[in-house]
């Protein structure tokens, strides 16, 4: 399966500028929101990366709203996909009941926060999302804090990926794979933060009783 997600990101990054690798970008966004992580970050950083203003073929005024549309209907597809099917069926085994259990845990206390981070998650904002509409936390108040989410995270990874093509103007597929190398460990930054945070609360909670 791991091969098959580099042979499309490599098809597409060779093929960058063509109508088609547009269509096909803003379709793995949208499929990421909902199935198992598609490698539509390192996509649209390194579609940013051959960008026109390094004189690359991709037109970023079609590249940032394609991606923004297509994340935002993911995360809206798994929204409905946890309000219409019983979360258990989708999350299994061990790894899947900690991943469910955790979103949950997050989604309850911390709610507009959480939704905004997870979206730079892989693999979490599917579980969040698909929370969100098993516990039916209103549908509108969900659209618009998934909208600024969505916003945020194409308006990130388009901006990361015209980084490393300026830094690494003369050599593009060197800023390809720093702007996505840099794409992951943003990601993983993230959810390092959200885990310590969740445990100086445990322990202020444990303090606190024990007092």
């Amino acid at each position: 399966m791991t091969r098959f997600y580099e042979l499309i990101q490599d098809a597409i990054v060779s093929h960058a500028g063509e109508w088609w690798t547009y269509v096909v970008t803003g379709v793995l966004c949208w499929i990421d929101g909902f199935f198992p992580p598609l490698p539509s970050e390192s996509i649209v950083i390194a579609m940013s990366a051959l960008s026109s203003t390094h004189g690359g073929p991709v037109l970023l005024w079609i590249l940032l709203p394609l991606a923004m549309a297509g994340a935002w209907l993911g995360d809206n597809t798994a929204y409905w996909i946890g309000r219409r099917i019983p979360l258990d069926k989708i999350f299994r085994g061990e790894r899947g009941g900690r991943i469910l259990a955790r979103a949950h845990h997050l989604l309850h206390h911390k709610g507009p926060e959480v939704l905004l981070s997870a979206r730079f998650i892989p693999g979490y904002r599917i579980a969040i999302n698909m929370v969100a509409g098993y516990v039916r936390l209103p549908y509108r108040r969900f659209m618009v804090i998934d909208f600024f989410a969505t916003c945020l995270w194409a308006a990130f990874s388009v901006g990361l990926g015209l980084a490393a093509g300026s830094v690494f103007h003369d050599r593009p597929l060197l800023g390809i794979i720093v702007g996505v190398t840099l794409g992951l460990l943003v990601g993983w930054i993230i959810e390092r933060i959200g885990k310590w945070r969740e445990w100086r609360q445990l322990k202020r909670q444990l303090e606190n009783a024990a007092e």
